[in-house]
């Protein structure tokens, strides 16, 4: 019986890439064969043989096809597109013992396998039509150039998830993106504005000042990790790479948000929030301290953002350890002063949620974020933590357009039978463009062991 149309459109589909395929091989034997001093082995050769009869198979069958009126225009609905086709790399297939992406960049990178090299061309061509312009990036780390990868999306999302549970407070800064060159980010900060007043009278001189602006250089900074695997862990290991990037990633999302935090704007580091000059300060000093005794000064942390930058604070950053002594505060009668995430005993609610770590609850009108980059071992050893109140939209963040981060898999350590993969981000971070927008309480009070 005859083939339908639509039949026979799918076929020769089939064909078509099937003949891509085995093109792309028969290119990577040629290049080889013809490179000075080098020979195909007997499994090459004998790959040579078969791939040359089995694309001659194909051109008889597609001539049949021909033969037979099927165009190479092929159905709409059975075109090979990507976004509608299986990605290369899917958790699903990953979990199922499929392609792994973090396999193929060791494969292909260091152990130059040619079918891990094909998957991954194809994913960047995936990445590349999806409407990510710019994905595919080569850039030269020390004497080796190596290929700026993208991981795939449902890694991308993986990294989002364990960026939300280690940057908080790098999370709700101003984003922005990071240039494509360059080592420091310049931004004009308006030191003297311009004036206006009633005028006097008609035809009197109208209200002038001259604008006078500080040029404010902000350095941008690379966080970075590394992590050296075995051979036989990369291609004996199920999930290995996938379980091992992950935690790189936590630990650079962790370690961006102490810089956000309190880096000291040395030695590569950001500087931070708690170094910046400027910012308002709040004391509270107790050698007994209290939820009761603390709240006035958190009100004063609020309302200092509000009258000077008048514009108002968005968030409240504090340690885990000093929001939990929140929320166990009750008063004379023994009831909570914090909502506690919806239970039924009665409140006297001064904030609500934030039962869970770095959930966001309210306080004061703010979200109140915790994070475990807020240190405990400040006030000249004796342990003191901080709390920060700020506008987040005075405070920014650049980041690289490119992230999640990229990935790199190096010979280096390929005599002895390992992988090296690295992980790196640029990034650029200040609060100085208006220092008054964050409000920053210490003292005494604030020891979690007396908590």
């Amino acid at each position: 019986m005859p083939l339908s149309d639509q039949t026979q459109a799918v076929r020769r589909s089939q064909l078509l890439e099937a003949r891509q395929d085995i093109n792309r091989t028969l290119r990577r034997l040629r290049d080889k064969a013809t490179k000075p001093g080098a020979t195909l082995t007997s499994l090459e050769e004998a790959a040579l043989d078969g791939c040359l009869a089995e694309r001659e198979q194909i051109e008889v069958e597609l001539a049949k096809l021909d033969a037979t009126g099927v165009t190479a225009t092929r159905a709409y609905d059975q075109v090979v597109r990507v976004g509608q086709e299986a990605r290369t790399y899917r958790p699903d297939a990953e979990q199922a013992g499929g392609p792994s992406f973090f396999k193929d960049l060791a494969l292909s990178q260091v152990f130059r396998d040619p079918s891990a090299t094909e998957r991954l061309a194809r994913h960047q061509n995936e990445m590349a039509v999806d409407g990510r312009p710019g994905t595919q990036q080569q850039r030269a780390i020390g004497t080796a150039a190596v290929v700026g990868l993208v991981p795939p999306q449902y890694l991308a999302e993986r990294y989002a998830e364990l960026a939300r549970a280690g940057r908080p407070a790098a999370d709700a800064c101003t984003k922005l993106p990071l240039p494509e060159q360059g080592m420091t980010v310049n931004i004009s900060r308006i030191t003297t504005g311009t004036s206006v007043a009633v005028q006097a009278s008609e035809g009197a001189a109208v209200s002038e000042t001259n604008v006078d602006d500080t040029l404010l250089t902000v350095d941008v900074r690379t966080v970075a990790g590394q992590q050296t695997v075995s051979r036989q862990a990369v291609e004996r290991g199920a999930l290995v790479e996938s379980v091992l990037m992950a935690d790189l990633s936590g630990a650079h999302n962790a370690a961006l948000d102490v810089q956000v935090i309190n880096g000291s704007g040395a030695s590569g580091q950001h500087l931070g929030l708690l170094n910046t000059s400027g910012v308002n300060s709040v004391t509270y000093t107790d050698a007994s301290p209290t939820v009761a005794e603390l709240w006035p000064k958190e009100v004063d942390a609020v309302r200092q953002v509000a009258a000077q930058p008048f514009t108002g604070a968005t968030h409240l950053i504090m340690n885990p350890l000093l929001w939990g002594w929140h929320l166990a505060a009750l008063d004379t009668t023994g009831r909570p002063l914090f909502d506690v995430g919806g239970s039924n005993a009665p409140t006297n609610i001064l904030a609500t949620g934030g039962t869970q770590y770095q959930d966001e609850g309210k306080l004061l009108g703010t979200k109140l974020l915790q994070s475990g980059g807020v240190p405990s071992n400040l006030g000249g050893g004796t342990n003191e933590t901080r709390v920060i109140a700020m506008d987040a939209r005075d405070v920014f963040l650049w980041e690289d357009p490119q992230m999640p981060i990229y990935i790199k898999a190096e010979e280096t350590l390929a005599a002895n039978l390992q992988v090296l993969y690295v992980m790196y981000s640029y990034s650029a971070f200040t609060a100085g463009r208006q220092p008054k927008a964050v409000s920053v309480i210490s003292g005494t009070g604030l020891i979690p062991q007396a908590l």
